[in-house]
Parts: structure tokens; C-alpha cells; sequence
């Protein structure tokens, strides 16, 4: 294991480790220049780490290529992850949750600079679900248990998002775009560096009249970051990211009018300050998440902030060995129309090493414990390890241990028909999985497989009393199990591929009647291919597809396998500018988005056709 300082300025992210450097040309840059990558992963350990080192299943992806592909919702890119599911009605604005392993939002963490989305209200971490894929570094989503690494929720697994750092020559972009239904974008992008500052910015604006009767969406997102070098061993900074959204949802086929108009408005900024000193980095960073939602028709009004502040120390004790400790503190803050303003607070100490035994033997174990003020203590423990075969094939393994704290709607509700229970207690997961990842010696390809298995015990469900009245209990269990698999090659040199299949099984038992049910809305298989393809230096294109298959809602009512194809092209007419063109839902599947017996059959939107321009300055 080579160290590397984690305030390293050029180290990006790359899925699963491929570098393909001359195909991932930063779309600020001019020319036949290009950006070179480095395999690092960061929140897999919460320092930089080599892909190929990691015994934990974990992908990255790279902002310029989110770009490139024309991802204006950070959803549609995820669904390209094996082991994730971001399902959405393709119409802008709308609500959506991210799943990983089979596990709901509400068990998979999001982090966006720093700072956590899942909130004391909106446990799923809303943010993540509806973020722009504009001005971003990377995103990555490490699977399985991470709660010794993050605290609560982190059962499914943990998603992180960082905005771009700044670098080179400033340099800017405008995106122009019109289609379907009404819909245009407009977005204006900045990066660069002067002198020991480098910043990067986004401001960026969308509305589309959608698919179905009064169902416009409109939303407008912005981001900013800047990076000081205070002296040659420390630097400070501060990074903000926020996302508005206001939407006009006509539910199912089963609801009458009107609509239901929901308003969604999420910020959240980090500052930190690193430094370092021989061997040993310090980082001290400060986050504040704010959050606000409100829904007409059945009217809830949700607010929630979250503050924290983390102190992380990693020492390079030697070439083969990197302990990393820290301490948390974070303050949660919430109330909707059920209940008045709460308040909690939580603090954790973690302590990890990573040690490599050879060259080509690397572990990594961890402990963690936190205290929350209302649902008691927890203690937290993994362990992983690879070993890199001299065939190039790197055997994986990892285990570990999650859980989630209740939210204050479930601990304090005075609503009927949720009732609040102070008494609930953390859900508890215990997780494994095995796999291996096969290297080209060339380094145009990878392929791998991974086994996963996750129980989770106190499992929070809902338990009528009266009537259509209840409350929640810690009582049910959970299981989720399956397999993961992936293939990343470089056909030719203008032609690149990537395949990825999940097959989840996911059910849970009330303990109770003793009754076993799947997961409702977690598919049992997902494909997903993206190819691109660069015909020339002046065109380029790329299309993606998504296979989803064995849904089920509420019931064991069976939904609908789909098929969604997306086109996406580039024309660069010159340096400074290129025509852009996009087709999502290409071949118009009429789809179930989610099915209830209560509101009906809410449908996806159909084919849709986008284009624009690019103008780099």
C-alpha cells in the first residue's frame, strides 16, 4: 500500500480503477488536451485509496463523464451501478429515493461535501435523489456496511458526492438546451485556479410542462467551492451545494384532481481546514445541511437541519500500515405539522487501520461507537481484505456491522395514524460479502463478481392500534442477498463499454404472523449497458440501456419489467463550441413508475427528445 497525503490536488476518481485518460477530456478544456486520472477512492477508507487495494465492493463516478453523457439528473447516472436502483417517472422535478442492495433510502447514507442529507425528517436523504449532475468531481457509492465509517443509516451502503475542485487556467461554460414538453435548461459553469486559490461554480435553471396533465416541474440548483493553500502544509475551504424544486404531482390513475404541488428546497455547505505535517494530516471540517418540503392536498410541511463537525486524523506510520481516528459531533434539528421543533445530538469516536502484508495483500479493520441522545448507544466493527494474484486477479472479502437511528417523526409524531415512540430503538444490520476483480494486463478492461448478504434485526415497523390508527415498534427482520457483477472494456480506441447486472432478493418477516414478503419496488434483476463511441475528433455519441425486471408493490402485486434506451451525441463544431442532442425513453416504454392500491398506477414519461449548445470560454 503506498501513502499518499489526502490533500493530494490532482488525484480524481475513477470507476472501478480504469483510467482512460484520452477519453475523458474535461468539457472546459480545449483542444485535443486531456485529464489525466488517478485510481483513487476515497470513502471507502475516508483517505486515498488505490481501487485495486480495496476489499470492499465500491465504484466512482467521474464528474467529466457524467457530464459528457449528459446526466442533468444525478439519478439516471446511478442507475448504471450495480447493486443501486434509482427508480424515477423521468419527469423533472419529481421525487424518487436511491436504493442500494435492496435496501430503501432511508438505509443507504448520502454525503454531499461533507455533510449528511439523511435528515432527522427525511430519513432517505432526499438531496441525492433529485442533485445536478452539474459541477461535480465525483460521486461514489461504497456497498455494504459503512457505519463504522459514517454512523447511522449507512446499512445499505453510503453515497458520496464532491463538487469539483478547481484547477488550470479559469475557464467557463454555458449549456443551452430545449425539447420535449416544454422543457429547456439553461446553465453557466466556472473552474480554474489564481494564484493559491482555486474555485469552481454552477448556477444552473430547468422547466418542463411534463407528460401528464398538470404535472410542470421546475428546478434550479447552484454550486460553489473554493480552496486556499494558507502555507505549504495547510489549506482551508468552503464548498456549497443546493437544490429547489417545485412540482405538480397528479399521483396515480386512481386520485382525483387536483394535483398535489410539492415545493422541495435543500442546501448544504462545508468548511474544513487540513494540514499536514510529516506524517500525520489533520482535517477538521464543519457541515450544515438545511431542508425544507411541503406538500399541498393532504398538506405536510416537513423542516429539518443538520450540523455537524468532524475531526479526522490519519497517520502514515509506515509504508505498509495507516491508522486513522477521529471524533463526530452532530446536532439534528426537525419538526413537521405532527409535532413542534426537536432537537438531538450525537457524538462518536472511530479508529481504523490499514495494513498491508505484501505487495499484494492489503486488510482494513475499524471500530466505532456512537451515542445518540435519544436512541441510546452503538457499537460498530468491519473488516475487509483483498489479495491481488499474480494473474491479475484480485480476491476480495468484507464484513461489518450497520445500523440506523429512528427519525424524530417516528420517535415524536402526534399524529393518529402514526403515532411517535420515544422508546424505539436503533435498527441493527449485519452484513458480508465476497468477491473478485479480474485486471486486464493491458489495462483496457476489468471485469468482477460479488456475492452479498445483509440481515437487519429491530427492524422499525408500523402496528395499527385503533381503527386507522397506529404506531411504530422495533419488531420485524429483514433480509437481502444476491449478486453483483460488472464488465468495463475498451473495445478499440474509439469504442469503450460497461455492463452491469445486479440480482437482489429482498424480503422481510413479520414476526408477528411469522409472514415473509419481498421488498416492495426492489427488482430482482437489473441490466444496464453504456457504450460510447467517438467517430472523429468532431463527433461523438452514446447510448445507454436499462433492463428492470420483477418488481413488486405493496401486497405482492406484480409491476411491470421496462426497458429504458438513451441516446446522447456531440457535435463540436469548434473549440468553443459543439452541438449537443439527446433522447431519453427512445423507444416511448409505457412503464409503471410505483402502484398502490389506494392511488392507482402512476406512469413514466414517454419518449422525450432534447437539444442545445455548449459554448466553452
Amino acid at each position: 500500500m503506498t501513502t499518499q497525503n489526502s490533500n493530494n490536488h490532482t488525484a480524481t476518481f475513477t470507476r472501478r480503477g480504469i483510467v482512460i485518460a484520452s477519453l475523458l477530456a474535461m468539457p472546459f478544456l480545449n483542444g485535443d488536451e486531456t485529464v489525466e486520472l488517478d485510481p483513487f477512492i476515497v470513502g471507502a477508507t475516508r483517505t486515498e485509496r488505490a481501487a485495486d487495494t480495496l476489499g470492499v465492493s465500491a465504484d466512482s463516478l467521474v464528474g467529466s463523464e457524467i457530464e459528457k453523457r449528459m446526466y442533468r439528473d444525478l439519478r439516471h447516472a446511478l442507475f448504471n451501478v450495480s447493486g443501486v436502483y434509482a427508480p424515477s417517472d423521468e419527469a423533472l422535478a419529481s421525487t424518487s429515493e436511491i436504493m442500494i442492495r435492496g435496501n430503501s433510502g432511508s438505509r443507504v447514507l448520502s454525503i454531499v461535501d461533507g455533510a449528511k442529507t439523511n435528515s432527522s425528517i427525511f430519513s432517505a436523504g432526499r438531496f441525492m435523489a433529485g442533485a445536478s449532475g452539474f459541477n461535480l468531481d465525483s460521486v461514489e457509492v461504497i456497498r455494504g456496511a459503512q457505519s463504522t465509517l459514517y454512523g447511522s443509516s449507512a446499512i445499505g451502503g453510503v453515497i458520496l458526492l464532491e463538487t469539483r475542485r478547481g484547477s488550470g487556467a479559469p475557464s467557463y461554460a454555458v449549456t443551452m438546451e430545449a425539447g420535449s414538453f416544454n422543457s429547456y435548461l439553461a446553465a453557466l459553469q466556472g473552474q480554474g485556479e489564481s494564484g493559491d486559490l482555486d474555485f469552481s461554480f454552477h448556477l444552473a435553471g430547468q422547466e418542463s410542462d411534463n407528460e401528464r396533465l398538470d404535472n410542470e416541474g421546475k428546478m434550479k440548483s447552484y454550486s460553489f467551492r473554493f480552496d486556499y493553500d494558507v502555507s505549504e502544509n495547510t489549506t482551508v475551504g468552503i464548498v456549497s451545494r443546493g437544490e429547489f424544486s417545485d412540482y405538480s404531482n397528479p399521483s396515480g390513475d386512481l386520485t382525483p384532481p387536483p394535483s398535489a404541488r410539492i415545493q422541495s428546497d435543500a442546501a448544504v455547505m462545508s468548511a474544513y481546514v487540513e494540514t499536514v505535517k510529516n506524517e500525520w494530516t489533520q482535517k477538521l471540517s464543519l457541515s450544515l445541511l438545511d431542508e425544507y418540503y411541503r406538500q399541498t392536498g393532504s398538506l405536510y410541511i416537513g423542516d429539518a437541519s443538520n450540523v455537524s463537525l468532524d475531526w479526522q486524523n490519519v497517520i502514515d506510520v509506515s509504508e505498509s500500515m495507516r491508522l486513522v481516528a477521529g471524533s463526530t459531533w452532530e446536532a439534528q434539528e426537525g419538526n413537521d405539522n405532527s409535532f413542534p421543533e426537536s432537537e438531538g445530538e450525537n457524538w462518536a469516536l472511530f479508529a481504523q487501520a490499514e495494513v498491508a502484508a505484501s505487495e499484494s495483500v492489503n486488510f482494513v479493520v475499524g471500530a466505532r461507537y456512537d451515542d445518540y441522545e435519544y436512541a441510546g448507544s452503538k457499537s460498530t466493527l468491519r473488516a475487509n481484505g483483498s489479495w491481488m494474484l499474480p494473474s491479475k486477479t484480485k480476491l476480495r472479502a468484507a464484513v461489518g456491522s450497520a445500523f440506523r437511528s429512528p427519525n424524530f417523526f417516528r420517535l415524536f409524531s402526534t399524529s393518529l395514524f402514526a403515532l411517535g415512540n420515544p422508546s424505539l430503538k436503533p435498527e441493527e444490520s449485519e452484513s458480508w460479502e465476497i468477491g473478485f476483480d479480474q485486471y486486464f494486463s493491458d489495462g483496457n478492461g476489468q471485469f468482477g463478481l460479488t456475492y452479498f448478504c445483509n440481515d437487519i434485526e429491530n427492524l422499525v415497523t408500523w402496528i395499527p392500534t385503533t381503527g386507522w390508527d397506529g404506531t411504530y415498534v422495533n419488531r420485524d427482520v429483514a433480509e437481502n442477498y444476491g449478486v453483483e457483477a460488472y464488465a468495463d472494456f475498451q473495445l478499440t480506441n474509439i469504442w469503450s463499454a460497461s455492463v452491469a447486472y445486479t440480482w437482489t432478493e429482498s424480503e422481510s418477516t413479520n414476526l408477528e404472523f411469522g409472514s415473509t414478503t419481498r421488498q416492495p419496488g426492489v427488482p430482482r434483476h437489473q441490466i444496464s449497458l453504456v457504450n460510447d463511441l467517438w467517430i472523429d475528433e468532431k463527433w461523438s455519441t452514446g447510448v445507454g440501456i436499462n433492463y428492470i425486471l420483477g418488481r413488486e408493490s405493496f401486497g405482492s402485486t406484480g409491476i411491470d419489467d421496462y426497458v429504458l434506451v438513451r441516446l446522447y451525441g456531440r457535435y463540436r463544431m469548434s473549440d468553443s463550441l459543439s452541438l449537443t442532442g439527446r433522447l431519453e425513453n427512445a423507444l416511448d416504454e409505457d412503464y409503471t413508475f410505483i402502484y398502490s392500491s389506494f392511488s392507482g398506477r402512476v406512469p413514466a414519461r414517454g419518449l422525450a427528445a432534447f437539444g442545445g449548445l455548449e459554448w466553452r470560454f
